[in-house]
């Protein structure tokens, strides 16, 4: 009996040591960039943590004014994916400080532009401390989110015996129970898995391996979801690195009030770079990161509340072009920009006068609303006539290099007004100011380091 409660006594000891140290760790990564870049003065009042009201999420064209956006500030979670790029679907190294203060200073740009601005963190914190203080704050907002990292925080307790395993259940809930809101997104955003050991070299009976399954491109905002004239749809990532972020922002837009009106599931995979809102006409990509079955399911489900749906079958599969984003964008109704390689070309009278490689072509199957159900009525239409002939949308090609500088993704803020990707060429500048866009460039130059660039931060939830 007495062995019993030494043991008892020991793991007590060794879990209020703990707690502490964890607490001390998690605070000082939460006191820095765990939380977002602060926002300039001027820009503080574009952003907002208030919940939304029942029908203000939907988009139905990308041209029309962006009211409300999702967005977040990079923060500590991209560090590792710093170290190797590649493994965290990242391009290239990048500055990480530099990272955040480009988002910092593209959140002014939107909020010059008249877009109410949610950042993650924010809408994470929401409710969970005390306006004056900083102090946690009890209620079902905290509770919530200490839910969240509960299930975010591992335990790996397999080289314990079974007596000290069975009480780490206990002990991870009381850890989360002492830390702050801020430390609470930490874990969130980190991920961390503690492998635990007992050790008889130090007092306390254990040691532990520290790892991290951090979420480096949760700033990739336009990913996770889709929103459509109806509402939101949770996608699924063709990348297991990504798998994670899906049930973070599905929180947080709980948080928001919105209820998705659609999740794809099963072999299906949906990533929101491959969906562009182009009013009776919704775009959907398939090819590298969206799948036919994701495509089928959200016909099936009526998810798109339009007349029409142009499904955009791009068999190349370009990693430099993965979603359709990143070869199209649309400026106004009747404008748009599409990378050179994915068109013919023509002179004044018609005549092709460089034409493109089929493999490069995508093709559109066209589904109508008929009776109630989506029904295919064109099939492999070339995207290029369909947007010509179709949607009679101007085209204007976009050469290689300036698509590889990220000059197709941006955001559009309202019809031919665009926050865009600066580095690009001047001849192309010149070309969309010659057909009357209003284009603001930025610095993104560590942001794109990720592999994505303005329209791929953001996630338009509320277009009018």
């Amino acid at each position: 009996m007495q062995k019993k409660a030494d043991d008892s006594m020991k793991v007590m000891t060794v879990c209020n040591r703990a707690i502490a140290v964890l607490s001390a760790l998690l605070f000082s990564l939460a006191a820095g960039s765990a939380v977002s870049a602060e926002i300039p003065g001027e820009c503080q009042s574009a952003v907002s943590s208030q919940m939304l009201t029942p029908g203000m999420v939907g988009s139905s064209a990308e041209w029309l004014d962006a009211k409300t956006v999702v967005v977040h500030t990079p923060g500590d979670e991209i560090f590792f994916g710093l170290a190797h790029p590649a493994a965290a679907l990242f391009e290239r190294p990048f500055s990480m400080e530099g990272a955040r203060s480009e988002h910092s200073s593209f959140i002014c740009q939107m909020a010059n532009s008249g877009v109410k601005v949610f950042r993650l963190v924010d809408i994470l914190l929401a409710g969970t401390m005390d306006d004056k203080t900083g102090a946690a704050r009890p209620g079902p907002e905290l509770n919530g989110l200490r839910a969240l990292a509960l299930e975010s925080l591992r335990y790996d307790t397999k080289a314990l015996s079974k007596k000290m395993a069975a009480a780490q259940a206990a002990y991870k809930k009381d850890v989360i129970d002492k830390l702050h809101p801020k430390e609470l997104v930490s874990i969130i955003m980190q991920q961390p898995k503690i492998s635990i050991q007992s050790t008889k070299g130090h007092n306390t009976g254990l040691k532990a391996v520290y790892t991290a399954d951090p979420v480096m491109n949760l700033y990739f905002m336009r990913d996770q979801v889709i929103t459509t004239s109806k509402g939101m749809v949770i996608g699924h990532f063709n990348a297991s690195q990504r798998e994670l972020e899906t049930k973070i922002v599905r929180f947080a837009y709980k948080k928001l009030g919105i209820t998705p009106v659609f999740e794809v599931s099963g072999t299906a995979r949906l990533e929101g770079g491959d969906f562009i809102p182009a009013g009776d006409t919704a775009l959907i990509g398939q090819g590298l990161r969206t799948n036919a079955e994701a495509v089928r399911q959200m016909l099936k489900g009526d998810v798109f509340g339009t007349k029409r749906v142009a499904v955009v079958k791009d068999a190349w599969k370009n990693q430099d072009q993965m979603h359709l984003d990143t070869y199209f964008n649309i400026i106004d109704r009747h404008l748009a920009v599409i990378v050179e390689e994915r068109i013919d070309q023509r002179d004044a009278s018609g005549k092709i006068v460089k034409a493109s490689d089929p493999a490069k072509k995508s093709l559109v199957d066209l589904y109508e609303m008929k009776d109630g159900q989506y029904v295919k009525t064109v099939s492999d239409m070339p995207f290029q006539k369909f947007l010509e002939d179709d949607l009679k949308i101007q085209l204007i090609p976009v050469s290689n290099a300036d698509q590889l500088k990220y000059g197709i993704n941006f955001v559009s803020v309202a019809a031919k007004k665009i926050l865009a990707i600066d580095g690009v060429s001047s001849a192309y500048k010149e070309r969309l100011a010659a057909e009357g866009v209003n284009a603001t460039w930025m610095n993104f130059s560590n942001l794109t380091g990720g592999y994505g660039a303005a329209h791929c931060t953001t996630q338009v939830i509320r277009r009018e």
